[in-house]
């Protein structure tokens, strides 16, 4: 069989042995092929990506990308592939209202491949950062449709992971709520048989309550915000119900965004030994490419590199886990034979850097991920002279 592509003398970033294998990858049309059943020196392109470490398409979970539906939402071709991103998750920006429209003008003909949680608010987030006035999401439970919200999850089993929730204080608790938007949240996708998405910076709840109510796949989304209730009690310890609920399977997403970042949080979790399960941005038109709070998930992962985080828990925190939760596995995240050939080549940069959290305070850094390269679907989508 002859090769479509070969890329050679590169290392791969093996996070189950947390080791790195030196191993040629091959491609036949949009499928990593065993190497075994090829005939190497039939190739017709060919990738020598010595000095570089080959990693699965990076799949960023937590993102906006409802392009041309939304105010707020990114073109995902543009933003991701370009740093490596292949996959992404849209973090509800579409109800059931507009999600038709977002399955038919951004995800179906995408490259890269997305899925996304649904909004129960019934227009999802296409009000929101329409201008100096502003026009916040009703999240009023009295306003959701459920029977349109169930039928859309069962039309669009095949894309849509759960229902999303922002749950800040500032539209919690609008004029006239008799529920508590969380509560009946959760009770509909208990109702529903699916998992919850919530946006929890500046939260009507405190976290030791709020997270009682979360459920193995469940997605507390911010999680080291800085901004009303966060996961540190008094003590800037990380909350025993936290720390259980991450135990008992409940997903913690650092989705950094402009707003939703903190360093001291951050940093005294970390120092208890307490890590996000997936880092991803939360980009949007404001951060994307244009801050050093967020700029690009490459970007957020080399923060977290800086501050200490193993190199392998970050690579599965944007690769094995996200691939799990989108129900994907062995399809994405991997560099198996039999995956998607969705790759990212990348170089750790020995070079001085600076982050910077919702506040502005800064951290000073001296190493950062680049990509020279991004594979999507087997063909070559974006390449530069770095090797």
């Amino acid at each position: 069989m002859k090769l479509d592509i070969l890329i050679k003398n590169g290392l791969i970033a093996d996070t189950e042995r947390r080791d790195y294998v030196n191993r040629n990858i091959g491609i036949v049309g949009n499928r990593i092929v065993d190497m075994n059943n090829v005939d190497a020196t039939q190739v017709e392109t060919v990738i020598d990506a010595a000095g570089c470490i080959v990693l699965p398409g990076l799949i960023d979970f937590h993102a906006h990308v409802f392009h041309g539906g939304t105010a707020i939402s990114v073109n995902p071709d543009i933003v991701c592939l370009p740093n490596g991103v292949t996959s992404t998750v849209d973090a509800g920006s579409s109800g059931w209202v507009n999600y038709p429209l977002f399955r038919n003008t951004v995800i179906n003909p995408s490259m890269v491949k997305i899925k996304s949680y649904l909004n129960v608010v019934n227009v999802g987030l296409s009000t929101l950062g329409g201008g100096p006035t502003g026009y916040l999401e009703n999240t009023n439970p009295e306003n959701y449709n459920v029977e349109k919200i169930a039928q859309t999850l069962r039309d669009n089993q095949d894309n849509i992971l759960g229902l999303k929730l922002r749950y800040s204080q500032d539209i919690a608790r609008g004029k006239g709520y008799v529920r508590d938007p969380l509560l009946a949240t959760v009770a509909l996708a208990r109702e529903l048989n699916t998992t919850l998405c919530v946006h929890v910076t500046d939260s009507l709840l405190a976290a030791e309550e709020l997270i009682q109510h979360f459920q193995e796949g469940d997605i507390y989304a911010h999680c080291f915000h800085g901004t009303g209730h966060t996961i540190l009690n008094e003590q800037n310890e990380v909350y025993d119900a936290v720390k259980q609920a991450q135990q008992r399977g409940v997903i913690f997403d650092c989705s950094n965004g402009v707003a939703h970042f903190d360093f001291t949080v951050a940093k005294q979790a970390m120092e208890q030994g307490f890590y996000p399960d997936i880092i991803s941005t939360d980009l949007t038109l404001r951060n994307s490419l244009r801050t050093d709070k967020v700029y690009s998930l490459q970007h957020v992962m080399s923060k977290y590199l800086n501050m200490g985080m193993s190199f392998f828990d970050i690579i599965r925190a944007v690769t094995t886990t996200p691939a799990r939760l989108m129900k994907l596995e062995g399809q994405i995240g991997t560099l198996a034979p039999g995956a998607f050939a969705d790759i990212s080549i990348i170089k750790i940069r020995k070079e001085k850097i600076v982050f910077e959290d919702t506040l502005g305070a800064k951290m000073h850094g001296d190493r950062y991920l680049d990509n020279c390269a991004t594979l999507s679907n087997g063909q070559i989508v974006y390449r530069r002279i770095c090797f």
